[in-house]
């Protein structure tokens, strides 16, 4: 297994500097202290449509939106968390319309995730439906979406007030590593040896009575513990899955209206521990799945379960304290790519396979400063070992990284996944080196923005 000593396999470090921007404060550190924060959710029903929709023939539990709006100085900053798969471009551009009409943070500063649930239908921008799918199912959903998304940040905006804020840290092992070797190659399955990143990341925003009124949590794991189980013969169930059945139980669990939501953290090798269903390589080559013979569901509470008490056991460590600062810095940091096609995806493992080079290609990054906590947000799916990297080589003690942020871009696994033909590295639409080149940079701007603290 790769040692975290050998991560960083090329030498990038000082070139890396010379991609860093000029970081543009959000917000002034000298400006008086003043911090407001503000949480709301709604729910997603799929009642009254007309089944099936995307595969999928009913819906086993509720979907949401939920919003953080954050007001230091007079300045603003939202977080949205919409449990789907995936969000487009495009549709993050209309949602950041919506959320700046009514919050009055800046285009600039909303970030928009998805959770990356498996079991959630495929939602698409009006303008670009792919043949054979509903445009009528589709815009019934977009429309659902977007009332929900409507209702979360008007509750967002109108719970706005006097708030203290502060971080905490845990362990939990409901993720394994999905990189598994076999005579064939490397393919998704279970590794226990492979790396697997612990890492329980919590902010604590509360109000002013000291009461929670909103939880942000990061963990590195794909929302696919029900990935394709048809529980009946109709088909399968849509469902929020991990991350939103953990959001549940922290809200649940916690104070009265307190909203909890997931950061999805660097999963593109991490899967759940256990899973309804596994992907098998058959004698041929390909790759196919068959059932655990498991209740999806109760599998699903269970592991929620236990991360949500991991959640709760770190919140009620964390004090919380008027952060003096409150800022983001955006970069664009190019790196080497690849000629990539969703529509020739990985089938099954190979033993050997020639990457295309494309040029270069820019990684969007955010770093926001909230007091003494570091969130990193990028749009790829980074490999476990990048962000374990980041954090511990961060200048800044409380610092945690999420993906999915405003926006997809596949995988960006480190540079052993290349060596090994996984399915990240020939998903990737970027180069062997791009995820440690992208460490060295982010880790350069923590130690500029930690200087300048």
């Amino acid at each position: 297994m790769q040692t975290r000593r050998a991560f960083l396999l090329t030498a990038l470090g000082a070139a890396a500097t010379a991609f860093l921007t000029q970081l543009s404060y959000s917000a002034e550190g000298n400006v008086e202290p003043s911090f407001r924060a503000g949480a709301g959710k709604a729910w997603v029903t799929f009642e009254g449509m007309n089944w099936p929709v995307d595969g999928f023939s009913g819906q086993h539990d509720l979907l949401g939106v939920r919003a953080l709006l954050l007001e230091h100085a007079r300045t603003r900053f939202c977080f949205v968390v919409v449990e789907l798969t995936s969000l487009s471009d495009e549709m993050i551009d209309d949602m950041k319309v919506l959320i700046q009409e009514k919050t009055h943070a800046p285009v600039e500063n909303i970030l928009v995730c998805a959770s990356h649930t498996f079991s959630a239908p495929h939602v698409f921008p009006s303008a670009h439906i792919p043949p054979g799918t509903s445009k009528v199912q589709n815009q019934d959903m977009l429309n659902r979406f977007k009332n929900a998304l409507l209702t979360a940040v008007t509750q967002a905006t109108d719970h706005l007030q006097p708030a203290r804020i502060g971080f905490g840290s845990g362990s939990c092992q409901v993720n394994i590593s999905r990189d598994q070797p076999g005579e064939k190659g490397w393919w998704l399955g279970i590794n226990a040896d492979g790396f697997a990143d612990p890492f329980v990341g919590v902010v604590r925003i509360d109000n002013q009575q000291g009461q929670p009124l909103a939880v942000l949590f990061n963990y590195a794991v794909q929302s696919s513990v029900t990935e394709d189980f048809q529980p009946t013969s109709e088909g399968k169930k849509i469902s929020a899955d991990l991350a939103g059945s953990t959001a549940r139980y922290i809200e649940e669990h916690a104070a009265a209206d307190m909203v909890a939501l997931f950061l999805v953290g660097a999963a593109g090798d991490q899967a759940p521990i256990f899973q309804a269903m596994q992907t098998v390589v058959n004698d041929n080559g390909s790759a196919s799945r068959i059932s655990n013979h498991v209740d999806a569901f109760e599998l699903l509470h269970q592991l929620a379960t236990r991360l949500g008490r991991e959640v709760m056991k770190v919140l009620d460590t964390i004090t919380t304290s008027t952060p003096t600062r409150l800022q983001m810095v955006r970069d664009q940091i190019p790196v080497p790519a690849l000629n990539f096609s969703p529509e020739n995806a990985p089938k099954g493992p190979v033993t050997t396979f020639r990457y295309q080079p494309a040029g270069n290609i820019k990684v969007p990054v955010t770093l926001m400063q909230m007091g003494n906590i570091i969130w990193i947000g990028l749009q790829p799916e980074l490999s476990a070992i990048t962000a374990t990297y980041i954090r511990e080589h961060s200048p800044f003690q409380h610092t945690f990284v999420s993906t999915m942020v405003n926006g997809s871009a596949k995988y960006m696994p480190d540079a052993q996944s290349y060596d090994r033909f996984t399915y990240e590295a020939r998903s990737s639409p970027f180069a062997r080196g791009a995820a440690e080149f992208v460490a060295t940079a982010i880790i350069k701007q923590l130690e500029i923005l930690h200087a300048n603290a």
